[in-house]
Parts: C-alpha cells; structure tokens; sequence
C-alpha cells in the first residue's frame, strides 16, 4: 500500500457494531472513516472523547445528539463535540456515511 494514497477497495472493514462495516485511514492526529450500515442498523447511544463529523453519502438515519433527534439524508453533515452522548437508527434502507475524527480512534485502526 503506498504511503500517501490509498483505496477504499484495500482498506480491510472493521465490525465493531452488527451490521456496520468501517473501513479507516489516519494520520497522526486526524482519522477519516467510511462506514457502510445494513438497513435498521443500531449505534447504540454513547460518547467518546473524540470529536466527529458525519456526512451522510448515501440513505440515511434517524440520529439523536445530546437528546436532539433528527433525521439525516444524503447531503446532510453531523457534528459531535467530544464527550456528547449520541446513537442512531439507520433507516431501511443501506447508508454510506464518512466521519471525520480528531484525535485519531485507535479502536478503528
């Protein structure tokens, strides 16, 4: 794989909810992610000390952040600061999101 290029078709998917697949390049302080959800996927609520930004490429997501509940569409970004509680329920549909991360999650790697 070369140092500064990569393909999505060599990134080898991680699982780490049923149903979610992510595939993730990083750097020292800065991680991208491509996350593919099969249809009624589950990210169960949680916080992290990372700060995320989704948007959404393909279908969609009910999302709740901070008690906040909003459906998300293709187009659509999310922001999460660090430490704020958040969840989803991926729509009937599959949906391809990319999040952004700072710091780097080392689960993901």
């Amino acid at each position: 794989m070369n140092r500064y290029f990569r393909s999505l078709k060599d990134l080898k998917p991680k699982e780490p909810v049923k149903g979610i697949a992510v595939r993730s390049v990083y750097l020292e302080n800065t991680m991208l992610t491509h996350m593919e959800f099969e249809p009624g996927s589950v990210i169960p609520e949680h916080k992290h000390p990372h700060e995320q930004i989704t948007l959404i490429l393909e279908g969609g997501m009910d999302m709740t952040v901070e008690g906040e509940k909003k459906t998300v569409l293709k187009g659509d970004m999310v922001s999460v600061p660090a430490n704020v509680v958040h969840g989803a329920r991926v729509m009937n549909e599959f949906t391809v999101a990319v999040d952004a991360w700072s710091p780097v999650r080392e689960d993901y790697k």
